[in-house]
C-alpha cells in the first residue's frame, strides 16, 4: 500500500489503504512454560509443539496447569478457530497453487488442520465435549489465572492478559505440521482499512487524504496512532509498540521468518465459517473419522456452494 497522498488517491476507487496490522499466534506464559521445563526455543514446528503440549498434559496434576486454554466455540470465541485457525490450511494451499483466492478450495492441508485442532481440544482446561458452551472470557480467564500455558489469539488481546506480566508473555507461530514451517512467523495482516468514498466531492476526498497523510507522517498524528490508539501502522513513521505481543511477534520478522498472510477476506461467506464451526464442534464431541469428514465437507463443498451463491 502506498504511503503518500498521490498513492492513496490512486487507490481510492479500487482498494482501501491499510490502517493497522495485527498478528495472530499461540500466546504463551513464559514462566509456566519454564516451570514445565521448556522455553520457546524448544518449539520450532508442530512436532515439537505436540511433544511439549502432551508432556504438560501428562503432568498437569503435578504441575497444576493445563497446556491450552479452552477452545470456546460459542459465538464470542469460535472465530478463533473457524476463521483464524482455518487461515493456516488456506494459506498453505494458496502458496502451493500460486494463487491468492479461489472459488474451489481443495482442502490440501485439512489433515494438518485436524491435528492442530486435536492438539488444542485434547490438551485443554476443559473436556472437548464442553467447548460448545465455553466463551472468549473463559479462555482469557484460563490464561490470566495461569490455568493454561498456551492461548491462541492475536496481538490485540494484550490489554486483557497484561496482568500476567510483560516479562511472562510471548507468542509463537501457529504450527500445523507443514514442511518448512520452522521458517514461519506469526499470521500477520489486517481487517482494518482506510476507506474513502469515491462518490464524495473531489474537495472532500482531498481533505480526507490530507488527514490520512497527516495521521501517518506528522509527529502528533503518529503519536495518536501508535501510542494513544495502540496501532501498528505499516508506514515508515511507526513507533515501537508498548504492546509486548506486538514486539514479540516482530522478533520473527527480525529473524527473517516469513509471516503467514491473512486470507480471511477470501473466505466465501459468514455462512461458510458457521458451517465449519458447527462441524468442528460436533467433531470435538465425538472425534471419529466420519465426523471429521463432515468438517472436510463443510470446508470444501461449503466453500464451492457459498462462492457460487455470491456470484
Amino acid at each position: 500500500m502506498g504511503n503518500t497522498i498521490l498513492e492513496l488517491k490512486n487507490i481510492v476507487k479500487t482498494f482501501p489503504g491499510v490502517l493497522a496490522l495485527n498478528g495472530i499466534g499461540i500466546i504463551y506464559n513464559k514462566a509456566l512454560l519454564e516451570e514445565a521445563g521448556y522455553t520457546a526455543e524448544d518449539i520450532t514446528n508442530f512436532d515439537s509443539l505436540k511433544a511439549v503440549v502432551e508432556d504438560i498434559t501428562a503432568r498437569k496434576d503435578e504441575l497444576g496447569f493445563s497446556a491450552f486454554t479452552s477452545a470456546g466455540m460459542d459465538g464470542s470465541s469460535d472465530w478463533r478457530f473457524k476463521t483464524h485457525l482455518a487461515n493456516l490450511p488456506i494459506y498453505y494451499e494458496y502458496k502451493d497453487e500460486g494463487i491468492d483466492t479461489t472459488d474451489a478450495i481443495k482442502g490440501t492441508y485439512l489433515d494438518n488442520y485436524r491435528q492442530i485442532w486435536d492438539l488444542y481440544i485434547n490438551n485443554a482446561t476443559c473436556e472437548p465435549s464442553a467447548i460448545s458452551t465455553k466463551t472468549a472470557d473463559d479462555a482469557t480467564a484460563d490464561f490470566v489465572v495461569e490455568d493454561a500455558v498456551f492461548y491462541q489469539n492475536g496481538t490485540w488481546e494484550y490489554n486483557n492478559i497484561a496482568d500476567v506480566g510483560d516479562e511472562n508473555i510471548g507468542i509463537l507461530p501457529i504450527y500445523i505440521g507443514v514442511e518448512g514451517e520452522e521458517n514461519q512467523g506469526v499470521c500477520t495482516g489486517t481487517e482494518n482499512y482506510w476507506c474513502v468514498n469515491s462518490k464524495a466531492s473531489e474537495e472532500d476526498i482531498q481533505a480526507t487524504l490530507d488527514f490520512i497523510n497527516w495521521c501517518v507522517t506528522s509527529e502528533a498524528g503518529i503519536q495518536a496512532m501508535c501510542k494513544d490508539m495502540g496501532f501498528v501502522i505499516p508506514f515508515p513513521g511507526n513507533l515501537e509498540s508498548e504492546n509486548v505481543l506486538v514486539n514479540e511477534a516482530n522478533k520473527y520478522l527480525e529473524e527473517g521468518k516469513t509471516p503467514v498472510t491473512w486470507c480471511f477476506s477470501t473466505m466465501p461467506s459468514e455462512e461458510w465459517k458457521n458451517g465449519v464451526g458447527s462441524a468442528l464442534t460436533a467433531y470435538a464431541a465425538d472425534q471419529t473419522d466420519e465426523n471429521w469428514d463432515k468438517v472436510v465437507t463443510a470446508f470444501v463443498d461449503g466453500w464451492a456452494t457459498e462462492a457460487a451463491a455470491a456470484k
